[in-house]
C-alpha cells in the first residue's frame, strides 16, 4: 500500500484537524493536547472521503505531494488534510499542474481559505450543502466602553474582519467578519458612529457553503457593500461575490460573482472610490489572486467588467495578500506579495482601472506567505500588504505597510521564522514604505514600531484621513517571554504624511491569548484586521478571545489631534497620551531593503 493510500485509509477512521496540537500556558510551563475530531459513521463527510479515496489514485499522490522547499528545510504552506487537498485539485486540475511541475511555492498551489472550508467542513460534517434561505443572528446591542464588542454576545467563533464608516454619513459603520459556525457571513451594522451595533448575515446562494474573507464598503449614495468569497464544499469551488444593502446594512441581496468562471478565486480586497474630486467616483476595486496570478476588476455605473490580470511572468509564486485603493484624483493603487521571488509589486491605473501599467518591484520581504510566531498555536501570520493613498494640492503620497521578519542575520529568509520558541531572537515586525511621487518612486523600507523586543507584530492595517492626511495603522503586538504567546492591539499616527510615528499606544484594555486549549485554532486570529477613518475618527477592527469564550470582533473610537511641536497626540475613549517619542525615518533594527 502506497503511503498515499495509507494516509486516506487512516484519515476515514479519524482527523486531527490538521494534527492541531494546542498549546496552554500553566506555571511558565507549555502543555500540549491534541485535540482530535473523528468523522462521523454514515456522515456526507465521511462519503465524501471515500468518494476521493476510490478516486484515480495517481492524481491524489501527485496532489499531496506539492513543490515546497528543499529537504531539511522548513517552510509554512496551506495546512489542510489530504482528503481535502486531494478534493481540492480533483475539481482543479490546472492547479494541480501547476503545483506539481511549476516552480516551488510555499502555497502549494493551494487557495488560503481551504483553511477555512476545512474548518467548515468539520463542523458540519452531515450536510455539505447548505440552507437555500439565510438565517440572521439575533439583532443584538454591544456594549459601550472604551472597547467595544462589534459581534455581540456571538457564541461561535468570529475572526477575520473589516470595518468602513460611511464619509457621507459617519454616524453609519458597517462592519463583517468570518462566521465558519454558522456558514455565513457575519454582518455588523452601526447608525451612531460606532458606539452600539446590531447584527445580520449575508444569504448563501445555493450553490455555496460558507463564506469567507470579508470585505465591505460604501457608496456616495448610501449604499453598503460587501464581497466574499462563496465556497462550495462537495467541490471545492471558490468564487468572489458581491451584495449590497440599502439601509444601513440591516439586509443584503446578492449583487454579482465579479470573478467571471475563475474557480479558485481566494483572498480579495476592495476599496471604494469615495472622492467627490475623482470623475470615477464610486467606482468599486477588488483585487484577489486566482492561481497564482493576482486579478483586478471594478464595477462602476454600468455594472461588473470583466477580472483583468495585472501581474504576470515577473510573479513566479502566488500573487497572495494583496491590497488596491484609490486617491482624490481617482488614481487606481494596487500591491501584491510574490511568494516566489518575495518581491512587494505595485501597479497604477489612470483611467478607473480599465488598464494597468506593468508591475514595478517597491520592496523586497525576508519571508514567504507565513510567519510562525508563538502567538499563533496552529495557524501563522500572513505576510500580506495594506496600502493607502493621499493627493491634494501639495502632496501625491501612496502608502504601503506589510508584516515581515525583523530582517537582521538569523530572522532574514522563511526558515528563520520563532515558531513556538518564546525565546528565539528572531521576531516579526511591520515595515512601511511609500512614495511621494504617486508611485514613481519609493523610500527604502523601515520598521513603523523597531522595537528590540523578542516580541512579535502582525495583522497590520494602514489608513490615511480623506479630510487631514493624518495616517493611522493598527496591528497585534505581543509581549516577551511567556507573554509573547498574549496579543494586544496597538496604533501609531503620522502627522508628516509617514516621515516620522508616534510611539505605539495601546488600544486593548485586555490581552488575547489564541495558544490556550479552548481557541479556535481552525482561523484564530485570522489573515486580517481592519481600519477606518473620516473626519479625524479612526475605527479599527479585530479578533478578541479575552473573556476566554468564543472569538469575537471588536472595536474603539480613536481620535488624532495635532500636539506640541505638529506632534500626533492619540485619544482613544477620551484619555490622550502624548507620544514618548517619535520613530526615526531611517531603516531600523533591520536590514535596508530594495
Amino acid at each position: 500500500m502506497s503511503r498515499t493510500i495509507a494516509a486516506f485509509a487512516s484519515v476515514l477512521v479519524v482527523v486531527a484537524t490538521t494534527a492541531v496540537t494546542a498549546r496552554q500556558q500553566n506555571d511558565g510551563q507549555v502543555a500540549q493536547e491534541d485535540q482530535v475530531v473523528s468523522i462521523k459513521n454514515g456522515s456526507a463527510l465521511e462519503r465524501l472521503i471515500q468518494e476521493v479515496q476510490a478516486h484515480d489514485m495517481s492524481r491524489v499522490a501527485a496532489a499531496a505531494a506539492p513543490a515546497l522547499a528543499a529537504p531539511g528545510q522548513r517552510r509554512r504552506g496551506i495546512d489542510i488534510q489530504p482528503w481535502l487537498r486531494a478534493q481540492y485539485f480533483r475539481n482543479h486540475p490546472e492547479a494541480r499542474v501547476l503545483a506539481v511541475a511549476g516552480a516551488p511555492d510555499p502555497t502549494g498551489g493551494l487557495p488560503l481559505a481551504l483553511e477555512s472550508l476545512q474548518a467548515w467542513m468539520l463542523r458540519h460534517q452531515d450536510t455539505l450543502l447548505p440552507d437555500a434561505a439565510p438565517q440572521p443572528a439575533p439583532a443584538v446591542k454591544a456594549a459601550v466602553g472604551k472597547n467595544t464588542r462589534v459581534s455581540g454576545n456571538n457564541t461561535t467563533p468570529m475572526s477575520e474582519s473589516d470595518i468602513r464608516i460611511n464619509i457621507g454619513n459617519p454616524n453609519q459603520v458597517i462592519s463583517a467578519s468570518n462566521n465558519i459556525g454558522q456558514s455565513h457571513q457575519a454582518q455588523f451594522f452601526s447608525a451612531d458612529g460606532g458606539a452600539t451595533w446590531r447584527q445580520t448575515t449575508l444569504p448563501l446562494l445555493s450553490s455555496d457553503s460558507l463564506h469567507s474573507d470579508p470585505t465591505v464598503g460604501w457608496t456616495s449614495d448610501g449604499t453598503a457593500w460587501a464581497t466574499t468569497i462563496g465556497i462550495s464544499a462537495s467541490t471545492t469551488v471558490l468564487q468572489m461575490r458581491s451584495y449590497r444593502s440599502r439601509d444601513g446594512g440591516r439586509t443584503w441581496t446578492f449583487d454579482a460573482t465579479f470573478s467571471g468562471q475563475q474557480t479558485s478565486a481566494d483572498k480579495q480586497m476592495m476599496w471604494v472610490d469615495r472622492s467627490s474630486a475623482s470623475p470615477f467616483q464610486d467606482n468599486i476595486y477588488v483585487i484577489w489572486h486566482n492561481n497564482r496570478p493576482a486579478f483586478v476588476n471594478r464595477r462602476d455605473s454600468t455594472g461588473w467588467h470583466v477580472p483583468i490580470q495585472v501581474s504576470g511572468a515577473e510573479t513566479t509564486g502566488t500573487a497572495i495578500g494583496s491590497d488596491i485603493t484609490t486617491n482624490a484624483a481617482g488614481e487606481v493603487f494596487a500591491v501584491w506579495p510574490d511568494t516566489g521571488s518575495q518581491n512587494l509589486f505595485f501597479v497604477k491605473s489612470i483611467n478607473g482601472g480599465a488598464n494597468y501599467t506593468g508591475p514595478v518591484v517597491i520592496a523586497r520581504t525576508f519571508a514567504s506567505f507565513q510567519i510562525g510566531v508563538p502567538s499563533f498555536a496552529n495557524r501563522s501570520l500572513l505576510v500580506g500588504v495594506s496600502i493607502a493613498a493621499f493627493r491634494n494640492a501639495t502632496r501625491n503620497d501612496v502608502y504601503v505597510a506589510w508584516a515581515d521578519l525583523s530582517g537582521e542575520a538569523g530572522c532574514n529568509s522563511p526558515f528563520d521564522e520563532p515558531g513556538s520558541d518564546i525565546n528565539s531572537p528572531c521576531r516579526s515586525r511591520i515595515w512601511f514604505t511609500r512614495s511621494i511621487d504617486g508611485g514613481a518612486n519609493w523610500e527604502v523600507a523601515r520598521q513603523v514600531n523597531p522595537s528590540p523586543g523578542r516580541s512579535d507584530q502582525f495583522n497590520q492595517k494602514i489608513a490615511v484621513d480623506p479630510q487631514s492626511g493624518v495616517l493611522g495603522i493598527i496591528y497585534y503586538g505581543t509581549g516577551t517571554g511567556a507573554a509573547r504567546r498574549k496579543t494586544d492591539v496597538f496604533f501609531q499616527a503620522s502627522a508628516n504624511n509617514g516621515t516620522t510615528w508616534s510611539a505605539p499606544t495601546k488600544v486593548t484594555t485586555a490581552t488575547t491569548d489564541e495558544t490556550t486549549r479552548n481557541a479556535d485554532l481552525g482561523n484564530q486570529y485570522g489573515d486580517y484586521n481592519g481600519l477606518t477613518v473620516a473626519r479625524g475618527v479612526f475605527l479599527p477592527c479585530w479578533t478578541d478571545r479575552r473573556d476566554n469564550r468564543a472569538e469575537s470582533i471588536y472595536t474603539a473610537r480613536i481620535t488624532v489631534t495635532a500636539g506640541a511641536a505638529g506632534a500626533p497626540m492619540i485619544n482613544i475613549a477620551g484619555q490622550y497620551e502624548e507620544p514618548a517619542k517619535k520613530q526615526p525615518a531611517a531603516a531600523g533594527a533591520g536590514s535596508d531593503r530594495e
